[in-house]
Parts: structure tokens; sequence; C-alpha cells
């Protein structure tokens, strides 16, 4: 019998090789580096062990000191063959987690209440070309998941969790090409909300 199987498509990047050049040339090597060297609270950062088979490219960072009645913020920001930059961070405040979401577009925090519109309503006199995120809370654990197309040919996920007794969340955030020509201007928004995130400054520098 045939194998109607639907075929995997080709990954943008086949070796970790060429995934490392185009991070290299595009600045955004430079760009997530900066970003943990200006990091507030200080963290430190080391190149991410990969020991499976796919060509991933990604850092490992780490708060210096542990805030107080906490443990260290912790994280990874992975890049994959597919040319989808993940970060996601362990222990994060909450509002600075907000804070580098709204950095990518508008976020409307009403709508991460249980029972509220996943969207906030249309209002032809505060309309906006900013993108905006589409959210949904999830009644069961008080997480929220959201979708953001920030520009043409990018797609951003977030998965943030319910905060803790002194509002710290564990989350995640990936931002993915359609195709190889949009890698740039995706990792360039994904590296400006991880700058956001560690230093709280929303001026980001360009890669």
């Amino acid at each position: 019998m045939p194998d109607t199987a639907t075929p995997t498509a080709p990954h943008l990047f086949t070796t970790r090789q060429a995934l490392d050049q185009e991070l290299i040339a595009t600045g955004t090597w430079k760009a997530l580096h900066t970003a943990v060297h200006a990091s507030t609270p200080r963290l430190t950062s080391h190149t991410n062990q990969n020991h499976g088979s796919e060509p991933v490219c990604g850092l490992r960072f780490t708060e210096d000191t542990p805030h107080t009645g906490q443990a260290r913020t912790k994280g990874t920001v992975l890049i994959t063959p597919d040319g989808i930059l993940a970060v996601r961070a362990y222990t994060i405040h909450g509002h600075r987690w907000l804070t580098a979401l709204r950095h990518l577009g508008i976020l409307h925090t009403h709508s991460i209440r249980p029972g509220a519109p996943t969207t906030a309503p249309a209002d032809p006199t505060t309309a906006s070309a900013e993108p905006s995120w589409s959210l949904r809370p999830h009644v069961k654990n008080r997480s929220f998941s959201g979708h953001l197309q920030p520009v043409d040919h990018v797609q951003a996920k977030t998965l943030t969790g319910l905060p803790d007794r002194i509002g710290d969340v564990d989350a995640l955030l990936t931002v993915a090409p359609d195709n190889r020509a949009a890698c740039p201007a995706a990792w360039l928004l994904a590296v400006g909300f991880f700058h956001v995130l560690v230093t709280g400054d929303p001026a980001s520098p360009q890669p």
C-alpha cells in the first residue's frame, strides 16, 4: 500500500552552522548578548548545549543574585531550524513580562480575566494601525495564551502562567517566520522583546 502520509516540510536551515551564520549576519547574536550585558537585575548567559539531532542554537540565562523571597530568574532563548525564536522564562516578574509583550503589540489586560472577551471591543474612535494581541484566558489554571501577527509573514504566540504570591510568572514567547525571507524581521522583533524583558528599557538596540 503506498504511503499517503503528508510529507514533512523541509527546515529553513538544514545545519547548525547555516543557522548560526544567519544569526551572526543579521546581528541577532550580538543583540541578544547586548541585552544580557545591559540586564537589570544582572543576568549571566551561557551557550545552550544542544544534545538533540536538530541544529538548534541558543543561550541559557540566569539571574546573578536571587531576588527577595524567590529563586533566581532563569530561562532560555532558542532558535530552531524553522527559524522560530523562543524565549522561555521562569520566575520572571509578571509586570516585566507584560511590558515586553506590549513592545510587540497592544495588550488589553482586561482580556486576561477569565470570562473576558478575547480581544478588546471595537472602538472606531481609538482605531490604531498597531497590531493587537488576541488573548485567551484559561479558567482552570488562570494562565493565558495569546496570538499576534506583528508584521506580515511573522506570527507571535505566548503562554503565560498564573503569577505567584509576589507576582512572578513562568512564561513562553515564540516568534515564527512563515519563510526564510521573514527570519530577519521575526528575529528583530523577538530580540526587541527580549531586550525589554531583561532590561526594562523599551528602547531596544537595532541588530
